[in-house]
């Protein structure tokens, strides 16, 4: 059916589309879903089969030095009490397991970051989420929390392994549950600092390989300044300096936060403690900055791609 217009006026056709009659869902579900689906495509899964090989190969790789840890726990039973007193603490340092695989969750975040936060801004996909009633903030909020899980769990699975094998053997249960869930917070906090600044350098180039190998940089290099200006400070004595250096790099300035606030055994010999309410203060807004700044810079970023 058509209605005829005047001279120079078009056609309106009915192509006879039935209208939506269903429930209209608001913003909590299209966050939800939007949260599923991002959380998903980290994984690789709903992409190509080859976009699964990174973030899977670096899950199962995470397991190793869990389960070389867990099976030293195994061994406890047939060593003597001096040689089972020297590996308590390496055995119970579960924060340990995050700071000595940095290289393999930095390239899992410089891998999947720009999935989440360059691809859409490279090709101009980003304005059809704003279509529908949803913030430039909680996008980018629900973004960050998907990638902040998938950190996560890459980190969490195999220390819940780890500190399983640890419940099991006659090792100080007590101790183990609060180092352990002590570590879970400082991964939720590392989780969080590395997918806010993972996100923030992917939107500064949208080219994937880019955004890789910038992710990969801004982390590693960081990290390397850091460890030599923490020698330098640990042989000249300098506390102080060493906790200002420390607050450079995401994985030391979380390592810092967790092992002042509950004591916690620290992952390097250089690195030194916070003691006292001062030191871990600086730490706590260290890694509030580190969490903060990056996202404020993210969300003025896509705020201004979106409204290109």
């Amino acid at each position: 059916m058509s209605a005829n217009a005047g001279p120079g006026r078009g056609v309106i056709h009915d192509l006879g589309y039935r209208g939506f009659q269903g429930q209209r869902l608001g913003t909590g579900s299209i966050l939800r879903e939007l949260y599923t689906s991002s959380l998903a495509h980290a994984f690789g899964i709903g992409r190509a089969g080859k976009s699964k090989v990174m973030p899977w190969l670096i899950a199962v790789l995470m397991w190793i030095p869990a389960i070389v840890l867990a099976g030293l726990i195994i061994q406890l039973d047939r060593m003597s009490l001096t040689d089972q007193a020297e590996l308590f603490g390496p055995l119970s340092n579960y924060f340990g397991l995050p700071y000595w695989t940095q290289l393999l969750l930095t390239v899992f975040v410089a891998a999947q970051a720009p999935v989440l936060f360059a691809r859409d801004l490279r090709y101009r996909t980003i304005v059809l989420y704003f279509a529908r009633p949803l913030s430039r903030t909680l996008f980018v909020l629900t973004r960050l929390a998907a990638l902040a899980t998938a950190i996560f769990l890459v980190v969490a699975a195999p220390m819940t392994a780890w500190y399983g094998v640890a419940l099991s053997s006659k090792m100080d249960r007590a101790e183990h549950t609060r180092h352990y869930f002590a570590a879970l917070l400082g991964v939720l906090v590392l989780a969080l600092v590395l997918a806010a600044i993972a996100g923030m350098v992917c939107t500064l180039t949208t080219r994937s390989g880019l955004a890789v190998a910038a992710v990969i940089i801004v982390l590693m290099l960081s990290s390397g300044i850091v460890t030599t200006a923490l020698g330098i400070a640990y042989d000249q004595g300098s506390a102080g300096w060493g906790q200002v250096a420390a607050s450079l790099n995401p994985f030391t300035a979380v390592a810092e936060l967790i092992a002042g606030l509950f004591n916690q055994p620290l992952p390097i010999e250089t690195l030194p403690r916070p003691d006292g309410a001062g030191p871990v203060a600086a730490a706590v807004l260290v890694c509030a900055a580190w969490v903060v700044v990056p996202t404020l810079l993210l969300v003025a970023r896509v705020r201004k791609a979106a409204s290109l």
